[in-house]
């Protein structure tokens, strides 16, 4: 916090209050307005607890949503790394602030970059390469290589899929 660096804290496990009913990868306002009364009642309660506790650190806390200044507060972004709920909410979220916090630092550069998180074979697609793409651009027709178990893979890029 003494740096001005923002910090962002994944509350993991809202899958388990009692009676959540859970909707994968599903944006997680959406998901809380769709519980149960008791079901909000616990997550709010346990959400209290969670910023009382920072508070005890001498930190202040916030949902991401209700955050007034993420220079200021740490932001909470409820998840479950079981059912997905959040985590949409969670990638858009250190998106956005790497957006606003080091926008002097972004930039396209020469050297193209991207991290391969994993390749699986999708009915009707066929083998699909989900990367982060760090530097650079891709375009469809593309020639990309690959480190695989046996060497490298050369490839075309035949179509390009966002989530």
């Amino acid at each position: 916090m003494n740096k001005k660096t923002p910090f962002v804290v994944a509350l993991n496990k809202i899958d388990r209050i009692y009676e959540w009913k859970s909707t994968p990868y599903n944006n997680v306002r959406d998901s809380l307005e769709a519980q149960e009364h008791h079901a909000q009642a616990e997550f709010k309660e346990r959400l209290n607890k969670t910023i009382l506790e920072f508070a005890e650190q001498g930190i202040n806390a916030s949902l991401y949503w209700e955050n007034p200044n993420p220079d200021e507060y740490v932001s909470l972004v409820p998840t479950s790394a079981i059912t997905g709920e959040g985590l949409p909410d969670l990638m858009i979220y250190i998106s956005q602030l790497c957006q606003t916090t080091h926008r002097h630092k972004l930039g396209v550069k020469e050297e193209f970059e991207c991290s391969v998180l994993e390749v699986k074979v999708i009915e009707g697609l066929g083998t699909t390469i989900d990367v982060i793409l760090v530097n650079g651009t891709l375009h469809v027709g593309d020639t990309i290589v690959l480190s695989g178990f046996n060497g490298p893979i050369v490839t075309t890029i035949r179509a390009l899929l966002t989530p």
